[in-house]
């Protein structure tokens, strides 16, 4: 049997237009994945409060401000550290460097204020001595 080049179309046709358009930005991609795998336990903002910490022995560390995206840290998320599972079979490296981008930038603790200025100090006014008399 041949297949016409028509029916081929029409029969894949549905697959192509179920395909997304667009490759999310590796942001994206870091935050989604980041929501899906690791949030849980991490918390919001990487505090260690996540809601699956309630059923965890061990306490998930505050990771706030201290997550760098380098081969390290990827390693860890691929390969676990402790009682952190590994990654791997979720993500590839790329994907980790990207989660801990997402991690590192969007819940990297607020700047802290810098301190007031001096008030300017006002001038003091001249001393009036005896006047003429």
């Amino acid at each position: 049997m041949r297949w016409s080049p028509a029916l081929v179309l029409l029969l894949t046709l549905p697959a192509l237009a179920a395909q997304p358009t667009k490759r999310p930005s590796d942001a994206d991609r870091g935050k989604e994945l980041w929501g899906r795998h690791c949030a849980s336990c991490h918390g919001a903002t990487n505090h260690g409060d996540g809601p699956a910490t309630a059923a965890l022995v061990v306490p998930v560390p505050d990771l706030a401000g201290k997550v760098v995206a380098d081969k390290p840290t990827a390693d860890v998320v691929l390969n676990g550290k402790g009682t952190m599972p590994g990654f791997e079979a979720s993500f590839d490296r790329e994907d980790a460097k990207r989660v801990l981008q997402h991690m590192a930038s969007a819940h990297a603790p607020a700047p802290e204020p810098a301190p007031p200025a001096p008030a300017p100090e006002a001038e003091a006014p001249a001393e009036e001595g005896p006047g003429p008399g």
